[in-house]
């Protein structure tokens, strides 16, 4: 079924697999991304680091083709192939001329044809991991907060895995895995840039004849443990020798009471940029080490608000104060004229937006990933921006900046700071 919307055209096959295209034809290139579902969000104890393994492994064959082979074909088109796992999928992404197209299209039916892995290659890709993992650590504060935030009754699992969990996994439980995560009804291809309709529709016919190898699609995204019902046990403090702190608040968003650009502007007002409110109100005291961050961060169908600084610890205190002063303001009142500051922003971020091939195809994968591709239809996006009103930033406001939303992580030093848990205590009570 077709569903145009804007200028993408999104096809929904018969196998269950998602076509989205976006033409730029005023632009020399053309980029292809394979959004798969699967990775840590989806893994077990037993099964941590499965989905990372399987992405790496996609390098050392495909379909047949062996790394060798792959290599000669990528040379031909004269690029690379990138890749990452993420917390909910695995997302491969090539750009090449568009003379380049129909061999690149057979390049991302490979993925699909299920041809297991050598125990070699397997063997082999384990130990890249390994190494991987000896240089990681256990990651930062952060890395286990974004963790927390994902966690469901499986649990919540570091994209890697651990060096145990990595070693016993079995050529068995790779083959499924692969015939899990590689079929087209857990797949969407995305197009964007200059290609014609003919390669449309050339790229709907070879994806249609792609076969699942499950009768229902596998993942199914669960609602994360605490979503919307966080209090201070959720925060994570951790003690460390240094002249420097680093702070993240994170608020959950519900989507169903906020839509997604009423968050978006509320990032923008709060840290989002050089003229946020937050930004000059601490820069102008030296506080800060860097800037003060704000941004979206989504895990498939939920998102929250995340607020990232690092101060010097003596201002570490000052600092919380004057950002959940703030915060608790924005709660009160939304100044109009602001809001219209911002439109003329949004209005040319779009617009630049529509001249970058990578950045509207991460658009269109994540907006798949999250179960709801309208959310990548940039008129649609600009006209509800245009339509929203300052009592309706205010409302999403106070939906969103609540303690019940809120997980504060915080890296400081107590010989410097002291005991941090009462005052956040405080603080949380004043949102």
């Amino acid at each position: 079924a077709d569903e145009p919307m804007s200028a993408i055209h999104e096809h929904v096959l018969q196998n269950g697999m998602t076509l989205l295209c976006w033409p730029q034809r005023h632009l020399h290139g053309l980029e292809f991304g394979l959004y798969l579902k699967g990775g840590p969000l989806y893994e077990t104890e037993e099964t941590q680091g499965i989905s990372n393994l399987l992405e790496h492994l996609c390098f050392r064959g495909l379909g047949g083709l062996n790394r060798e082979g792959l290599l000669r074909e990528l040379n031909r088109f004269g690029t690379n192939l990138d890749a990452a796992t993420y917390a909910e999928g695995l997302v491969f992404r090539l750009k090449c001329l568009p003379r380049f197209f129909d061999a690149a299209l057979e390049y991302f039916l490979r993925f699909f044809a299920n041809v297991p892995w050598t125990p070699e290659q397997i063997a082999a890709e384990k130990q890249v991991v390994l190494r991987q993992l000896e240089a990681d650590g256990d990651g930062d504060l952060f890395d286990r907060a974004a963790c927390d935030f994902r966690k469901t009754e499986n649990g919540a699992f570091p994209p890697l895995g651990t060096p145990e969990s990595l070693m016993a996994l079995t050529e068995a439980d790779i083959q499924l895995w692969q015939e899990m995560i590689f079929q087209p009804q857990n797949a969407c291809l995305v197009m964007t840039g200059n290609f014609s309709d003919g390669m449309e529709l050339a790229a709907i016919e070879a994806l249609s004849e792609l076969r699942n190898t499950t009768a229902q699609p596998p993942f199914t995204q669960s609602l994360p443990i605490g979503f919307c019902m966080r209090d201070e046990q959720s925060d994570l403090l951790e003690e460390v020798e240094s002249d420097f702190a680093s702070v993240q608040l994170a608020f959950d968003v519900d989507s169903e009471q906020v839509y997604p650009v009423a968050a978006e502007v509320l990032s923008t007002i709060t840290a989002g940029n050089d003229d946020s409110m937050l930004f000059q109100a601490l820069r102008e005291e030296q506080a800060l080490v860097a800037e003060i961050e704000s941004q979206i961060s989504r895990v498939g169908q939920f998102s929250r608000l995340v607020i990232r600084y690092d101060v010097r610890s003596e201002w570490l205190k000052d600092t919380l104060n004057k950002v959940f002063a703030y915060l608790h303001r924005l709660t009160m009142y939304v100044r109009p004229a602001r809001l219209n500051q911002l439109r003329t922003q949004f209005t040319t971020n779009n617009a630049m937006l529509t001249d970058d091939t990578a950045a509207l195809n991460d658009r269109l994968g994540w907006a798949w990933m999250s179960g709801d591709t309208a959310q990548a239809d940039l008129d649609a996006a600009a006209a509800q921006y245009n339509e929203l009103t300052a009592e309706e930033l205010l409302d999403a406001a106070q939906t969103v900046f609540r303690p019940e939303n809120l997980t504060i992580a915080v890296q400081y030093d107590p010989e410097t700071v002291g005991d941090l848990r009462p005052m956040l205590q405080k603080l949380r009570e004043t949102l």
